[in-house]
């Protein structure tokens, strides 16, 4: 993921289970769910959903969509789950399907504000 850093996206499929209404330029937010809780990266959806190999069961199949990484960061630098929850309330931070939760506009719009001050802070 070093290209990331010097500012190379970083293309990859990412899960989106039995969803069909995932679009282009949608927002995919990651969120470390073990240890130190709290979102470390944001990539862009590229693609409409597509069908795959699941990714635990090779006899099965999986929605996925592609995405492009454009901002990483250590654990340590992430947006801790406590100040998710402040301040986007109506998102179920703690309960997260493997295939994502969706999340409204008015509320992905202060997740973009929250992480923008986030990464202006790194520098």
């Amino acid at each position: 993921m070093a290209g990331v850093a010097s500012g190379t996206p970083y293309v990859t499929q990412w899960s989106v289970g039995a969803r069909k209404e995932v679009e282009p330029g949608t927002d995919a937010w990651l969120l470390r769910q073990g240890g130190s809780y709290g979102l470390i990266g944001h990539a862009t959806v590229l693609t409409q959903p597509y069908e795959d190999v699941h990714f635990a069961d090779p006899r099965r199949t999986a929605g996925f969509v592609d995405v492009a990484f454009d901002e990483l960061v250590v654990e340590g630098d992430r947006v801790p789950r406590d100040v998710l929850e402040v301040v986007v309330p109506e998102v179920a931070w703690r309960f997260q399907f493997r295939s994502g939760n969706r999340i409204a506009p008015a509320a992905n719009l202060r997740v973009r504000e929250l992480w923008r001050e986030a990464m202006s802070a790194l520098g």
